[in-house]
């Protein structure tokens, strides 16, 4: 097969073009149209360039006016689609493939824009497919670069293949050279390989020296020098292109943040920098509901919440139905959700406050649902907040939560573990609804194992996926077997949630709700008089609660049900400490095993650093020789690892004084502003290394994760993810290699 362009030259256009005037005045077809071959292959080189340089804000205006002049030309509507994806505009993009493949079904612009309109709502497999057909059909560079694009998310190495296959001449394209480069960039994860990083920093490189008239070489190279921290390099690439793009939403954005977040400029001198950056913006291309976004999102991150405010209300009264407006309605949801977590943190659920609040996530939720959307794409979320807010309510409103609930069944997909496990469970128990409830898990389970599937790269053996496979499972089992106990089904809640326990025994809710169907049996043969049963029922309600004790972080409902238990059988509280201590220690002991169990069986050395602290004094790894390390990954974005950090601080001040033990947390965040002010608000003061990539070279791709190494730098234990009680849980594998180990 060809690769060569079978895109038709001047000639050809004038050819066509005639025709199209000879038929004009022969048939009564229409009037003419308004411009000449030439003009047109300039509009679609034009479109080209607006895409070259990433003013789509630009191109989207440009090629309004074409479409509107040119409807029946393929290759322009195929070309002004990749404009509106630009902007992200789903349903037009759609609409300008429909358009195509209504005047030819086969028509290859018109599989390629169909793919792409996929591939913005997050359809990969039809996408690639598609856009293999127009490949096919006609090797174009657009073509090129879109099949692996859209390959890579479900087969990454048939992508890379793909790419490898292709002929000489079709791999000097700059489409595809920057397709292997974020394919390369994208190595690194799947091939758990960070070497690749380097690879694509040299293919950006060599797309930048032969390409110098395309935005991305810059741009690519520029983020790469901001997240190593070498700002005089992205000084000069981002002057680079701007001089090319001044009026590209997205280099400017990549400017704006720069100017804000890093530390080239003192912070009083950064607001004016990025506004003067924006007015030179708004000089470069006529107003846009896309650029009034983008400026209202920096404004935001920069605390303006005034001007963002101003700048949202344009993009409304210009259009209450866009894509953007809608952007703005779920702004104002997004934006009341974290005040309520904010409130949260800083009062507690229990506040006037909190309270408060939920009410006006609610008003916020229905407002936005009254709203004129531009699609149902935000509504999941919006449900899911909804669903949060009316949960936490006292009295819970039934009927509301049930609705919520139903809307998140019908829109909400991204976390099946909400929308399929903690939403039936609340319809279960706060409503009605229950059988109902077991209804929406059945139709969520492929969903909920199809993301089970997809996550299967991020476990490192069959094992760890085969109990991520069965914890989901045992979810199913354990909700549907709760509903039918509520429904008045006791006997089949009994064998469902046992099911759902032989399936994974270390399920806690599925051992509380167990525990409360064996109670419930008890009742029942108290009311027969067959004390015996009574007893045994019992027995099994506290074994039941017992196995799910202590099982996961925070509030854990087994030990409220065993203390209100232990009353019942004991006719009040007196022994109860007693009780539970015995209880506590037996977990304990259970936890320690396991962890000292998990030691690495071939332990290896890591990859060595010299990393600063956020006072600018290095620390190299050298220097750890001799000593035992622990070095915890983490950042202040990611939400698991600021849950564990006061219990952190706890673990670097246990062994602060310890001359055999340095603990050291490394952290991925973006700037030292942004720890430093983290610490300080927290009264945290564990030593902090600031990640120069380090991570990927280390290939460290989980968050949090910790090494225990011993005095040779080997390491003996990993932690990926949280730990139940960190503190003493790292404690215990410090001190086993302290114990395997004498001092130099």
């Amino acid at each position: 097969m060809s690769t060569r362009s079978r895109r038709s030259g001047p000639r050809v256009g004038l050819l066509l073009t005639g025709i199209l005037l000879v038929c004009g005045a022969c048939g009564g077809g229409g009037a003419p149209p308004d411009y000449t071959a030439e003009e047109l292959e300039a509009a679609k080189a034009r479109l080209r360039d607006h895409a070259r340089l990433r003013t789509f804000e630009a191109g989207k205006l440009f090629g309004d006016e074409w479409v509107a002049r040119a409807p029946h030309d393929a290759e322009l509507r195929g070309l002004y689609a990749y404009q509106l994806v630009g902007w992200g505009l789903s349903r037009e993009v759609h609409e300008q493939a429909d358009a195509i493949l209504a005047d030819d079904p086969d028509n290859p612009w018109g599989l390629y824009t169909k793919a792409y309109a996929l591939l913005v709502d997050g359809e990969a497999k039809p996408a690639h497919e598609m856009a293999l057909k127009a490949w096919e059909a006609s090797p174009q560079p657009e073509f090129a670069f879109l099949y692996p694009r859209a390959l890579v998310r479900d087969d990454f190495e048939a992508a890379r293949a793909f790419l490898v296959s292709l002929d000489e001449e079709t791999r000097t394209w700059p489409e595809v050279l920057r397709m292997q480069a974020e394919l390369e960039s994208a190595a690194r994860y799947e091939l758990d390989d960070p070497t690749w990083a380097d690879s694509s920093r040299a293919t950006w490189a060599e797309f930048k020296e032969r390409f110098p008239n395309h935005v991305l070489g810059y741009t690519r190279l520029a983020n790469e020098a901001y997240n190593a921290r070498r700002m005089d390099e992205w000084t000069l690439l981002m002057e680079a292109a701007l001089e090319l793009a001044p009026g590209s939403l997205e280099v400017r954005s990549q400017h704006w943040r720069g100017l804000w977040m890093s530390e080239l400029l003192p912070r009083e001198e950064r607001l004016p920098a990025v506004e003067a950056s924006m007015a030179a913006y708004r000089e470069a291309i006529p107003e846009t509901v896309e650029g009034l976004q983008g400026m209202a999102s920096m404004y935001r991150e920069m605390d303006g919440e005034a001007r963002a405010a101003e700048l949202e209300a344009q993009i409304v009264e210009s259009d209450p139905g866009s894509y953007h407006a809608s952007l703005v309605y779920v702004g104002e949801t997004r934006r009341v959700g974290r005040e309520l977590f904010e409130i949260y943190e800083e009062r507690g659920e229990d506040s006037p406050e909190y309270r408060a609040q939920l009410e006006v996530v609610r008003d916020a939720a229905y407002r936005f649902l009254e709203r004129p959307l531009y699609s149902d794409v935000f509504k999941g979320g919006v449900y899911l907040d909804l669903f949060r807010a009316l949960e936490a309510m006292d009295p819970v409103p039934a009927e509301e939560l049930a609705e919520a609930i139903r809307g998140m069944a019908e829109f909400e997909r991204l976390n099946p573990h909400i929308t399929y496990g903690d939403a039936p469970l609340a319809m279960i128990d706060h409503t009605p609804y229950a059988l109902e409830a077991a209804d929406l898990v059945r139709e969520g389970v492929p969903i909920m194992l199809e993301r089970v599937t997809e996550s299967r790269d991020f476990f490192d053996t069959e094992g760890e996926f085969d109990q991520a496979l069965r914890s989901s499972v045992s979810g199913i089992y354990d909700v549907i077997g709760w509903a039918h106990f509520k429904a008045g089904h006791t006997e089949d809640g009994r064998h469902t949630l046992e099911r759902a326990l032989a399936i994974a025994d270390r399920n806690r809710d599925a051992r509380y709700h167990l525990g409360q169907v064996y109670e419930r049996l008890a009742v029942e043969a108290e009311e027969e008089g067959d004390a015996e049963a009574v007893t045994e029922w019992l027995d099994q309600a506290e074994d039941s609660y017992i196995a799910g004790f202590g099982a996961g972080r925070g509030e854990n409902p087994n030990q409220t049900a065993l203390e209100a238990l232990y009353e019942r059988r004991n006719g009040g509280r007196e022994g109860i400490e007693e009780y539970l201590a015995t209880l506590d220690e037996r977990d304990r002991i259970r936890r320690r095993d396991r962890i000292l169990e998990s030691r690495v069986e071939a332990a290896g050395t890591y990859e060595p650093f010299q990393l600063a602290r956020l006072d600018g004094d290095m620390v190299d790894s050298a220097d750890l020789e001799g000593k035992i390390a622990v070095l915890h990954f983490w950042g202040t974005w990611c939400g698991p690892c600021v849950v564990e950090m006061p219990e952190y601080q706890k673990l670097d001040e246990r062994y602060r004084d310890d001359p055999e033990v340095q603990v050291l947390s490394i952290s991925n965040d973006r700037t030292n502003d942004v720890i430093g002010e983290y610490l300080a608000k927290n009264d945290f003061d564990c030593t902090v290394l600031v990640d120069d990539n380090y991570v990927d070279r280390a290939g460290v791709n989980a968050w949090p994760t910790t090494w225990f190494v011993d005095r040779e730098g080997y390491v003996q234990f990993v932690q990926i993810g949280t730990a139940l009680k960190l503190d003493e849980e790292f404690s215990w594998r410090v001190e086993a290699i302290r114990e395997d180990t004498s001092s130099p």
